[in-house]
């Protein structure tokens, strides 16, 4: 980090992954809440040596005095008992000067699933913080007993249900599982086998030699067992499947799918019912092979695959819904628990790790559900070859759910961009791609955040704080909320804004730095420093003022940036 991306830092506030604190004189003790925090939810960065001033709501330099002592302070005690493990290198610690003060930056990763939980004092019951829009908060049982079981690589669906047996199974399910599996492999020997036989051979029933125990394991029972078990032995979770199309305050869906009494609740039984009311009417044009109509479509495959990524990623073990909500224009699955992995790699492939891998194998043998980690690329791929908006994957961590949202409009609509250009008018122009992207995603999901933004744009948080905040200070989005929970609308009133804005007179600084940049085609921090004796803090000041008043643009990031006029 550079002394110019603090100053960004400071001036923005705290976001979610980026926390400010003291420390002037010793390491707080909240540092620790924070490296737990951050380690069990999706890392971070710890600022040492920043007061905050409440009264303004801004972020001031106080500095850490004796920063070498402080660092040997740091490492001894994170190499101690204080955290039951550390996941830092020696450069992610950083001491940084400035304006003649240190500060401390401490860059803490996201621990992975093995590795969680990172507690404190020798007590993970006691001593386990995760982190969510209001701050770090110290973790529930549940949650901490979540982390421990996602720390196994036998996953959660093995488990045996003592005096569960066949007879507790849906035979109706199992004969059409088992008419798929044949005609996929009519000569496999597993077709030979009784129901039994071939359950246990799917991982659905097994048998502990040790304990002298045989039963039906929580795979076999969620995939095929009878409703009336699922829902005695599962009573926190539910099935939930809506249409909302054309709908309004009287009816709130069109058509619905749920737990209710009619059907076998089993996750067979729900997959196959409501696949096809997925796939049905999604405007995709088919393709010709070989001279044939061909219906089933990439998109049709990666709408197969985010179903089958719900279920085997669910945590059964705590309170939620497996929910799937239709819409005109966008498909969302819903599933409890926390993701296991961090969004990168699941973005990326390559790193599947399943919460229920016997549930995924009942799913791969009937030829669903890619594996290895190709399932998510693969719905990448085919949303990119529509040219639709990129799919929303989230973690909510105050709900313990993950969702995926799959827009099927483009990513940037005719209608869309006319809108923006009615609103912006001849300013619109100036707008950067970047922008353009942020603005358009405000408009289209009423709504954007950080985190959004990071799933659309190949950049770090802060980098895309700042071009939000650069928006904010130009009065195109509104925001609200606070610090980590900023959540950005756009403003549909910016031509009156704009308007008051450029009435106002340029100060003689501000002349300087345009003159300057007529002169030269473009400046940097450096160059106002050097040239126009500005300190960073004017320099930050005068050029986000210039950037509202729409006189300079920004362009690159981090040590590229530069300022040209508009």
């Amino acid at each position: 980090m550079t002394d110019i991306e603090l100053l960004e830092i400071l001036k923005i506030g705290e976001t979610v992954d980026v926390e400010c604190k003291e420390g002037e004189n010793k390491i707080p003790n909240s540092l620790w809440e924070s490296y737990s925090a951050m380690a069990n939810t999706n890392g971070g960065i710890i600022i040492l040596g920043i007061k905050e001033n409440k009264s303004k709501g801004t972020f001031e330099v106080q500095g850490v005095k004796n920063i070498d002592k402080r660092i040997q302070d740091f490492w001894n005690t994170i190499n101690g008992s204080k955290a039951n493990r550390n996941l830092l290198r020696d450069e992610d610690v950083q001491k940084l000067d400035i304006e003649g003060m240190d500060v401390l930056i401490i860059n803490v990763p996201r621990a992975n699933y093995k590795e969680r939980p990172i507690y404190l004092n020798e007590n993970p019951y006691k001593g386990t913080y995760k982190r969510n829009a209001e701050g770090d908060y110290k973790s529930t049982e549940d949650e901490v007993n979540a982390m421990i079981r996602d720390a196994s690589e036998e996953g959660n669906d093995g488990v045996i249900l003592e005096d569960y047996t066949v007879k507790d199974l849906d035979e109706d399910a199992i004969k059409k599982y088992r008419n798929r599996f044949s005609s996929r492999e009519p000569d496999h020997p597993w077709n030979a086998l009784d129901n039994e036989e071939f359950i246990e051979m799917l991982g659905g029933i097994k048998e502990d030699r040790r304990r002298k125990i045989k039963g039906v394991t929580v795979a076999g029972m969620l995939m095929f067992g009878k409703g009336l078990y699922i829902r005695d032995l599962f009573a926190k979770i539910n099935f939930d499947f809506r249409e909302e199309i054309d709908v309004n305050s009287n009816q709130r869906w069109s058509d619905r799918f749920t737990i209710d009494g009619t059907w076998e609740n089993n996750l067979y039984n729900f997959y196959f019912t409501v696949i096809n009311k997925l796939t049905s009417n999604v405007k995709v044009p088919f393709k010709l092979e070989n001279l044939e109509r061909k219906d089933d479509t990439l998109v049709h495959q990666a709408i197969r695959e985010a179903f089958v990524n719900q279920i085997i990623h669910a945590d059964f073990n705590i309170q939620g819904t497996l929910k799937i909500i239709k819409t005109k224009d966008s498909l969302e699955f819903t599933n409890p628990g926390s993701l296991k992995i961090d969004l990168e790699s699941i973005f990326k492939g390559g790193n599947s790790k399943s919460r229920n891998p016997r549930i995924q194998k009942m799913f791969s043998l009937i030829g669903l559900g890619e594996g290895a980690g190709s399932g998510f690329p693969k719905i990448l791929a085919a949303w990119n070859e529509q040219s639709w908006r990129t799919p929303e994957l989230k973690e909510e961590i105050n709900l313990s759910q993950v969702s995926l949202k799959l827009w099927m409009i483009s990513m940037l609509p005719e209608e869309c961009l006319e809108s923006l250009k009615s609103i912006f008018g001849k300013e619109f122009k100036l707008f950067n791609k970047d922008e353009v992207l942020i603005l358009a995603t405000a408009y289209l999901e009423g709504s954007v955040n950080n985190a959004r933004i990071q799933l659309m744009m190949d950049k770090h948080s802060y980098d895309i704080t700042g071009i939000l905040h650069d928006l904010v200070e130009k009065g195109t989005l509104l925001v609200d909320g606070y610090g980590r929970g900023k959540v950005y609308y756009l403003n549909s009133d910016y031509e009156f804004i704009l308007k008051e804005v450029n009435e106002d007179s340029l100060s003689e600084d501000e002349i300087k730095l345009i003159d300057y940049i007529k002169k030269n085609g473009s400046i940097n921090n450096q160059q106002s420093r050097d040239n126009l004796g500005f300190g960073k803090d004017k320099n930050v000041s005068l050029f986000n003022s210039l950037i509202k008043r729409g006189k300079i643009k920004k362009e690159g990031s981090s040590s590229s940036t530069r300022y040209v006029l508009n």
